[in-house]
C-alpha cells in the first residue's frame, strides 16, 4: 500500500567544503544538515555536489535520514538529482534500517516563502 508522509524541515547547516572553477563552470561540494518535523520526524545529513554557470545549475546528492516516518523508527538514504529538467528524489533500494527496512519510494521538496515542505511517497512491507 502506498502511503504519503508530509513534514516541514529546517536547514541547520549549509557548509561549502570545496570549490573549483574552470571554463566558466563552477563546481562545489556542500555539507548540509536538516531537521524534520511532522509525519517525517528526525534529522539528515546531505553530501551534495553542484555545477553552475551563467545559463545552468545542477546538483547530485545523497541524504541519510535518521528518525521516524509515520511513527516507525529507522533510517534510509535518498538520492537527489536536479537540474534544468527538474528535481528527482528517490529512496536508495536496500538502505532502510530497523522499522524502515524495505522502504521504497520517492520524495518531493517544495519551497514557499522560505518554508520547506518535504513529501515522502513510500511503500513499506508489513505497514
Amino acid at each position: 500500500m502506498t502511503r504519503t508522509a508530509v513534514a516541514a524541515f529546517e536547514l541547520d547547516k549549509w557548509e561549502p567544503q570545496a570549490q573549483d572553477e574552470a571554463g566558466g563552470t563552477a563546481f562545489a561540494q556542500v555539507l548540509i544538515e536538516k531537521t524534520f518535523t511532522g509525519a517525517v520526524e528526525g534529522t539528515s545529513r546531505v553530501e551534495m555536489l553542484t555545477a553552475s554557470n551563467e545559463t545552468s545549475r545542477a546538483y547530485v546528492a545523497f541524504e541519510r535520514f535518521t528518525g521516524s516516518v509515520d511513527g516507525r523508527k529507522g533510517s534510509f538514504v535518498l538520492r537527489h538529482t536536479a537540474g534544468d529538467e527538474g528535481l528527482s528524489l528517490v529512496l536508495l533500494p536496500g538502505s532502510g534500517t530497523d522499522e524502515l527496512a524495505g522502504i521504497s519510494g520517492s520524495a518531493d521538496i517544495a519551497v514557499d516563502e522560505g518554508k520547506h515542505t518535504f513529501t515522502l511517497v513510500y511503500e513499506l512491507p508489513g505497514a
